[in-house]
């Protein structure tokens, strides 16, 4: 699905970094399904231990459940173990992706930098980070 497709990915090379992901202590996969063993809706990786916080390296939700709240809940879980001991959470997106530059915005992202030719040359990544609310 796009963004991804547009920027090369296939599914089988996607496959192969979601398997090495899975064998890296510090990072986690999350699964969204809307019933038990029904089909997986949304998934997020999320990678410790980066600029005091972690990184969502991936958060995806399936095109038909879109607007379901599937990906707010997936990121309200990842918020809630990443705030429980670090600072800060970190997403990247390309900067043409207006999806995904609304939806953290309304989760409360804020804009830390550009990062142009991160993914592929001549493409931006804009990096976004939120902060644990104070206790």
């Amino acid at each position: 699905m796009d963004p991804w497709r547009g920027l090369g990915y296939r599914a089988p090379a996607l496959g192969r970094w979601l398997g090495r992901v899975a064998s890296q202590s510090s990072d986690e996969i999350w699964l969204a399904r809307t019933r038990p063993r029904g089909p997986v809706q949304g998934i997020v990786v999320v990678q410790g231990n980066f600029l005091l916080g972690s990184f969502i390296a991936l958060l995806a939700v399936r095109p038909s459940a879109a607007g379901r709240g599937v990906g707010r809940a997936l990121l309200a879980h990842v918020e809630a173990r990443t705030f429980a001991s670090r600072r800060w959470l970190y997403v990247s997106f390309d900067r043409d992706n207006q999806t995904a530059r609304r939806f953290y915005r309304r989760q409360g992202f804020a804009r830390v930098g550009a990062l142009p030719d991160l993914i592929k040359p001549g493409r931006v990544e804009v990096l976004l980070r939120k902060g644990r609310s104070p206790v």
